[in-house]
C-alpha cells in the first residue's frame, strides 16, 4: 500500500484555517529559535496563527486543526542575495551566451540602446513570478550603471518594486566599474542616485593593479550616504590579483564590515593553502559576508574560447569551507539567469543549493547549509526579519516532502508548497512563450 503523501489534497485543503499546526516537522536546528533541538532526531510543530508564528513545541497542542507533515522539511521563505533582473532573460530577445565574462559584458554594453520601459518590465517581472513560484520572499537585483544619471533599467526595477511590494521585497544594488570612483563627481551622483532610492551601493572590481587604489573612496561614499557596500570581486582565476583581501581590510580598519558584502571571489580557489588562510583569516576579522555564485562561476570559469574546445579543470568554487570554518558567514546566490552570462537558472534557491551541494561537496546541506539561502542572506541584505523561525515571526514558509537532504536536493521542485502569512499560494512558474515577440529575434 503507498505510503499517504503530506501534501495529499485528501487532508492538504485549498484554503487553511486561520489558526493550526504543522506538527512532524524537520527544520534545521540554526534556522529555529529554540536551536538546541535537533534535526534528525527531533520533529518539531509550528503554531500558524493569523499570518505569524504563534508557538514552536515539540508536538502541536489539542484545540486546533493539525496537518501532519510526516517529517517534511520547512523552511523559512527564501533570499536570493545575488540576482540580475534588468539582464534576465536577454537569451529570449536574439542574444546569446558568451561564455566569457567580459565578452558577455560587451555584448550587454551593446544591447543597452535596444532596451526599453516595456521590454524590461516583462522581462522584470518573468523573473520575479519565478522567484515568487519558488517560494523567494526577499531578492537582491543588481542594476548595470549604464548612465551617468539613473540608467532606464534602475527605474523599471524601481517600479517592479512598487508592483511586488507585498509579496516580494525587492532589494536593488547598483553595479558600476569601481573605475567610476576615480571621478568624484560622477561617483558622488552615482551614491547620491543609490541613496535616494534606499539601495546598496555596488561596484564591480576587475583584475588590475590600479583597482586596490580606487577602494578607499568606496567605503568613504558608503559612509558619507549611509549605504551598505556590495562588490563583484575576484571573479576572474587570477591569483595575482586578489582583490578580496584589500576590501575585507578596510572593512575592518572602517568598522564597515557588517554592512560590506563580497561576491564571487573566484580567485581565491587558486590560492595556495598559506595565502588563502591569510585572507580570510583578515574576512573574518573583518565581519564580511561572502556570496558564492556556483551556477554562473561554474559556466564562465575556465572556458576555452578558441577551438579546439578544452574541458574547465578551475572552477572559480568559492572557498566556502575554509570561509565557514572561519566563521565566515557564506550565502548562495542565483546571479544570472538565462543571458549573455549564462544560459541556465530559474532564480529557484533551493535549486542552487542544489547544485552548490554537488560542485561544493557540501555535506547534509540543508541542516547545515539551508542558512545560505535564508537566514545568512537575509543578513548579508540588512533585512528586518534575520529568517530565524521564533515566536512572533511571519508565517513565510517553504515546505518540501523531502525528509533528508537526499530527499530534497534529489527532487528540489517536486512537491513543495509555499506559505506567504500562513495560507498557501498557488503560484505557477510563468510560460516562457509569454516573452515571445518582445523584440524582433532574427531567425
Amino acid at each position: 500500500m503507498p505510503a499517504r503523501h503530506p501534501f495529499a489534497a485528501a487532508h492538504w485543503p485549498q484554503q487553511l484555517p486561520p489558526s493550526y499546526w504543522l506538527s512532524h516537522a524537520r527544520v534545521p536546528a540554526d534556522l529555529l529559535e529554540r536551536a538546541a533541538t535537533a534535526w534528525r532526531t527531533d520533529p518539531v510543530a509550528l503554531q500558524i496563527t493569523d499570518g505569524f508564528i504563534s508557538a514552536i513545541e515539540p508536538q502541536a497542542q489539542g484545540g486546533l486543526p493539525v496537518f501532519n507533515l510526516d517529517g517534511a522539511t520547512v523552511l523559512p521563505a527564501f533570499v536570493d542575495p545575488h540576482t540580475h533582473l534588468d539582464k534576465g532573460d536577454l537569451l529570449s530577445v536574439g542574444m546569446e551566451p558568451a561564455r566569457s565574462l567580459f565578452g558577455a559584458i560587451e555584448a550587454v554594453q551593446a544591447d543597452y540602446a535596444l532596451w526599453t520601459a516595456t521590454e524590461l518590465a516583462a522581462r522584470i517581472d518573468f523573473g520575479l513570478q519565478e522567484a515568487w513560484a519558488h517560494g523567494t520572499r526577499a531578492l537582491n537585483s543588481y542594476c548595470d550603471w549604464s548612465d551617468p544619471d539613473s540608467p532606464l533599467a534602475w527605474q523599471a526595477l524601481l517600479d517592479a518594486r512598487e508592483r511586488w511590494r507585498g509579496r516580494i521585497e525587492l532589494v536593488l544594488t547598483s553595479l558600476a566599474p569601481v573605475d567610476v570612483l576615480a571621478d568624484t563627481t560622477a561617483a558622488e551622483r552615482l551614491a547620491r542616485h543609490v541613496a535616494q532610492a534606499g539601495g546598496i551601493l555596488g561596484l564591480f572590481a576587475y583584475a588590475a593593479p590600479h583597482i586596490a587604489g580606487l577602494l578607499p573612496r568606496a567605503f568613504d561614499l558608503a559612509e558619507r550616504f549611509d549605504l551598505r557596500l556590495d562588490f563583484h570581486i575576484d571573479e576572474h582565476l587570477d591569483s595575482n590579483h586578489v582583490h578580496t583581501l584589500p576590501v575585507a581590510r578596510l572593512a575592518l580598519e572602517r568598522g564597515y564590515g557588517a554592512r560590506t558584502v563580497c561576491g564571487h571571489a573566484c580567485a581565491l580557489s587558486r590560492l595556495a593553502p598559506q595565502p588563502l588562510a591569510e585572507v580570510l583569516e583578515v574576512v573574518a576579522a573583518s565581519g564580511i559576508s561572502l556570496v558564492s555564485l556556483p551556477l554562473t562561476n561554474l559556466y564562465l570559469q575556465d572556458s576555452s574560447q578558441q577551438a579546439p574546445r578544452h574541458t574547465p579543470r578551475w572552477r572559480g568554487i568559492t572557498p566556502v569551507h575554509e570561509a565557514r570554518a572561519l566563521g565566515i558567514p557564506v550565502a548562495f546566490g542565483s546571479d544570472n539567469h538565462r543571458d549573455c552570462f549564462s544560459p541556465f537558472g530559474d532564480l529557484d534557491p533551493l535549486r542552487t543549493l542544489a547544485l552548490a551541494a554537488c560542485a561544493a561537496q557540501l555535506d547534509d546541506a540543508i541542516p547545515q547549509w539551508a542558512h545560505a539561502i535564508t537566514r545568512t542572506a537575509a543578513n548579508a541584505l540588512g533585512l528586518a526579519w534575520d529568517g530565524v523561525l521564533r515566536r512572533g515571526s511571519p508565517a513565510d514558509l517553504v515546505l518540501h516532502p523531502g525528509r533528508t537532504s537526499a530527499e530534497v536536493l534529489s527532487r528540489p521542485e517536486l512537491g513543495r508548497q509555499v506559505i506567504r502569512a500562513g495560507q498557501r499560494i498557488h503560484a505557477e512558474r510563468p510560460d516562457f512563450r509569454s516573452l515571445d515577440g518582445l523584440r524582433h529575434v532574427p531567425t
